[in-house]
């Protein structure tokens, strides 16, 4: 019983986890997939799997001004077999190129019916400090999901290897 209970606790955090993420497309979003593994507590170590993008404003961003970044997600590999009262998630964003740093996106959000697709959006952004390109991957996530059933629920999630490239923007001069 408690076997049973958990795999649907663990499976609908997964699910959350990499659905929660979603945020009007732009016409200059980059289109990306990939494949998470996440900590499920009691069922271990899941593979979940997503396609999405990932949009920098402005299109053109300047160095030492702030650029936002949104994550859409577009294609789950899974929907979570129970209701969510709310979420939030938190990923984080390595930067690499003419600037090597990283800055994380965050998001939350309400109710999700069981079996529903989970919408939501993650935002966030950095300040660019140097002139040239940069090619930006997503690292971790971190999903806390809430249930009436279970409670509350923390699943972290790997990005497996290689990581592809999410967005590649230039930097310009002020």
């Amino acid at each position: 019983m408690i076997t049973f209970f958990g795999r649907r606790i663990v499976t609908a955090a997964t699910a959350v986890a990499l659905g929660v993420v979603l945020t009007p497309a732009s016409a200059h979003a980059a289109r990306f997939s990939m494949v998470y593994t996440c900590a499920v507590p009691l069922l271990g170590d899941r593979s979940v799997g997503f396609d999405g993008t990932l949009t920098a404003a402005p299109r053109r961003p300047t160095a030492g001004t702030f650029t936002r970044v949104d994550l859409h997600v577009s294609r789950l590999s899974l929907r979570p077999p129970v209701a969510v009262t709310s979420w939030s998630a938190d990923a984080d964003v390595d930067v690499g190129g003419a600037q090597v740093t990283g800055f994380r996106l965050s998001g939350s959000g309400g109710p999700v019916s069981a079996y529903d697709p989970v919408t939501g959006h993650l935002t966030g952004g950095w300040v660019p400090e140097a002139i040239g390109v940069d090619r930006l991957r997503l690292g971790k996530v971190v999903l806390r999901v809430s249930t009436s059933s279970f409670g509350d629920v923390t699943v972290p999630c790997s990005p497996r290897r290689p990581r592809p490239v999410a967005e590649t923007l230039t930097v310009f001069a002020r």
